[in-house]
């Protein structure tokens, strides 16, 4: 791994993801399914989007360590996004395969930042994605691996704490 910093970013990816395994374990598993509104996720929605979305951009981290300069990202209307969130699919996940896809998380995170040196952090690459246009890959990990998934921790809380 490069750097100190990006240990704490681990360490800050390990803490949410706790965290979040923490109130899924601790919710009644059809709370889980419950959508505050018409506009907003179930909290099993949330958890299968960080779940697929986490996956995508350690892929993406991956390839661009390999191919540097390549074009990287998606926006908000990917297929795999949208179908992550599918009523669905979301309908056939488990509370203990929820938590178990969360946990298999940490690793997964944690085998593709070894392979992260300083020289890394600063390239970049364009992206399919206009506001992520040729943002370095610090900030990849930082905002769309690790801010990412403490931001929807605190959307889970709010979430349950609008249907319980």
């Amino acid at each position: 791994m490069a750097t100190a910093l990006l240990n704490e970013k681990l360490e800050m990816f390990k803490k949410s993801i706790e965290d979040i395994v923490a109130v899924v374990k601790n919710t009644e598993e059809a709370a889980l399914y419950v959508k505050p509104s018409d506009n907003e996720w179930s909290a099993m929605q949330i958890v299968s989007h960080i779940v697929e979305a986490v996956a995508f951009w350690v892929e993406d981290l991956e390839a661009l360590l390999v191919v540097p300069g390549a074009k990287w990202g998606r926006n908000h209307e990917h297929v795999r996004r949208l179908a992550a969130v599918d009523e669905n699919v979301v309908s056939r996940i488990t509370q203990e395969d929820a938590i178990a896809a969360l946990q298999n998380l940490v690793p997964k995170v944690e085998a593709a930042l070894v392979k992260v040196t300083e020289e890394d952090l600063v390239k970049t690459a364009p992206s399919y994605n206009q506001n992520f246009d040729g943002k370095p890959l610090s900030f990849l990990i930082d905002h769309l691996i690790v801010k990412h998934v403490s931001g929807h921790y605190g959307q889970l809380v709010r979430h349950l704490e609008k249907v319980q």
